[in-house]
Order: structure tokens, then sequence, then C-alpha cells
């Protein structure tokens, strides 16, 4: 047997040169040796393969259609073995995914790892990261419960306020007046496939960035210090991406055995007592949005559309705005000031509308 395996790995290296490819991926030098601080790349990769296995596995028995979608959710939550934990894992892998990038973006703001010369790098990290929350949104429709339904016709409302283009997406998502069978398979095209695609593009194009400029850790020592502690990627950082994704893991199979999804009444127009709110992590968008001074159509334009869309281009223009070489935080009170508010007023929000969520119900 092992006899007949080198072959085949002698025929592939013959052709496409594996050794070359194998001392690339794993030979790469480490400055300042592994951490446990660059996992959360790999954990991501992982999170988003389990995403396609699972979402595989649901398509076999989900229906894309107004008609069957949430019978067919239900099938699988009931009657398929083991669907009700497919699902769940599926549900709980993309809230994992959320908070995984927004950690791993906040580690490379407070690094100052999007500076010189790895700007590129941190702009198509914000584009995967547009990406991931998309992942999320046209993902939350397809059970087809009163949840989803009104989650994403809120969604839709707040994108229809977006200046010039937002009339025309609303009304692509949707397909017509109101959520129906259009914006069903609409947004099972593209989270399926669209976004998928997408993302496995820019996640290659990323880690190529990466691979070219090299780990921007917190380094701390004389050059001949880092040199002297530099490892491989193989086997010390390869052991942390496996004990990281093994503990990422068991914490998504954990959350799905003690909440597994449930589904409420089949969608419908009329909400009923069901009060529309979108996913955890649009809540403190859909909070903000309360606010008395967000009232009104320029009210609801301000809060939905132009603060979010200022807030990333200001992210995407850092890189080109700060071109201080200095990358130790403490050394930069105005970025710790400004991740710390963000962070507290995203906290605050989202908890806000937890509270006002259990006071409602």
């Amino acid at each position: 047997m092992n006899a007949l395996l080198q072959k085949v790995y002698d025929f592939v290296d013959e052709r496409i040169d594996l050794k070359t490819l194998e001392a690339k991926m794993m030979k790469e030098p480490i400055k300042g040796g592994s951490r446990w601080a660059y996992v959360f790349g790999s954990v991501l990769l992982f999170i988003f393969i389990m995403q396609a296995v699972t979402g595989v596995l649901l398509m076999f028995y989900y229906i894309p259609s107004a008609d069957h979608a949430y019978a067919s959710t239900q099938f699988i939550i009931h009657e398929v073995d083991y669907g009700w934990f497919i699902l769940s894992y599926h549900f709980w892998g993309s809230s994992a995914m959320v908070v995984m990038v927004f950690a791993h973006m906040s580690q490379v703001f407070l690094w100052g790892a999007y500076k010189t010369p790895r700007e590129m790098i941190w702009l198509v990290g914000l584009a995967l990261f547009g990406i991931v929350m998309a992942f999320g949104f046209t993902g939350y429709l397809l059970p087809w419960d009163q949840r989803a339904y009104w989650a994403t016709t809120v969604g839709v409302e707040i994108m229809d306020k977006t200046p010039v283009v937002g009339d025309f997406l609303a009304r692509f998502l949707k397909g017509g007046p109101t959520p129906g069978q259009m914006t069903l398979s609409r947004f099972f095209v593209i989270h399926v496939m669209v976004l998928p695609g997408a993302l496995m593009g820019l996640a290659g194009l990323h880690l190529f960035l990466f691979r070219s400029a090299g780990p921007a850790g917190p380094f701390r020592g004389t050059p001949e210090e880092l040199k002297a502690k530099t490892d491989f990627f193989f086997p010390r950082q390869v052991w942390k991406d496996i004990v990281a994704m093994a503990a990422v893991f068991l914490t998504i199979c954990s959350l799905a055995l003690i909440e597994p999804v449930v589904l409420l009444e089949e969608a419908k127009p009329d909400p009923g007592d069901y009060h529309p709110e979108p996913e955890w992590y649009f809540l403190f968008l859909f909070q903000l949005l309360r606010w008395k001074i967000f009232a009104g159509e320029f009210g609801q334009f301000l809060g939905a559309t132009a603060i979010p869309a200022a807030f990333m281009l200001l992210l995407a223009a850092l890189p080109f705005i700060d071109r201080s070489p200095e990358r130790n935080i403490f050394k930069r009170p105005i970025a710790l000031l400004s991740w710390t508010v963000v962070m507290i007023g995203i906290l605050v929000l989202t908890v806000s509308a937890i509270i006002n969520r259990e006071f409602l119900d």
C-alpha cells in the first residue's frame, strides 16, 4: 500500500512539482516564532470549509421554493438522520465566522498590520468581511419562517435607503412588491453560488498577498534575536492551528447540541405577534435606528447608510492616512481609544436591543 501511494505521489510530483509546493507552504519562515495569535486565518478557513460541507449536505434535502422551503427545513430537522444537528451546526457556524472576522480585524488594526507594505492585504480583508456579513444576511431567509421573512424585510428596507442604487438593489432582491418566490430564489443563488465563489477568489488573493508580505506580528527584540527565534510554518504553527480549529469545532458542536435551531411559524405577510429584528450581529445597527435622532426618511438614511458607509470608507483609507511606522498599540493612543469606543458602542447597542426584545416579549 505504501509503495502504491509513493508511486502516486511521484507521478503527481513529476507533473506539478509537489515537493516545491510543499516546501513553499510548510517551510515558510515565521519571524519571532510561531504564535497562538496567528491562528485566526486558519480558523476562518476551517469554519468556511465546514460551512460549505454542512451547506452541501443541507442542499440534498432543502427545496428553495416559497411553497416548500419551510416544509423541507422542518423535514431536515425532524426526519433526516442528524439533520437537526447539521442545520444547527451550520447556523452557529455562521455566527462563529462573524465573531472570528471581527476578532481578526481587531487584531490587525491593533497591531497596525494594515501599514506598508500590507495595504492590499487590509483592503482584500475588508472585502472578505463584507462577504461574510452578506453570507449571514442571505442565509437567514432560507428557512422561510417568520423570523427569517421579517428579518430580511427589515434588512431590505434598510438597504432601500441607500442613495442612487438602493431602490434598484431592494427591487432586485425582492423581485416584487413583497418578499416571495423571487426573493427566496435570488437569496439562495447568491448564498450558495455567488458569495462562495467570491469568497474563495478573494481568500486565495488574501493568502497570496499575506505570503508575499509575511507575518506582521507584534515583534519585539533586535533583528538578530528575532532571526534566532524564527520557526517554520510546519510543525509548530500547524500544531497551534489544529488545536485552535479543534477548539472552535467543539464549541460550535456544543452550541448546536445545547441550542438547536427551532423554527417559528411559516413565513407570511402578517407579522402577527412577532416583533421583526435581524440576526444578532446586525442588532447594533437595528437599535441605532430606533434613536429619535434617526427618525424620518433622512434620519434613516443617515443611520442605515451614511454612517456605516463612511465608517467602511474610513477603514479602507486607513493605511493611506496613518503613515506612521509605529505599530505598538500602546504608543498609538488614538487608535486604541477609537477601537475601544467602537467596540463598547457595538456592545451597548446590541445588549440594548436584546433587553428591548425581552421587554416586548
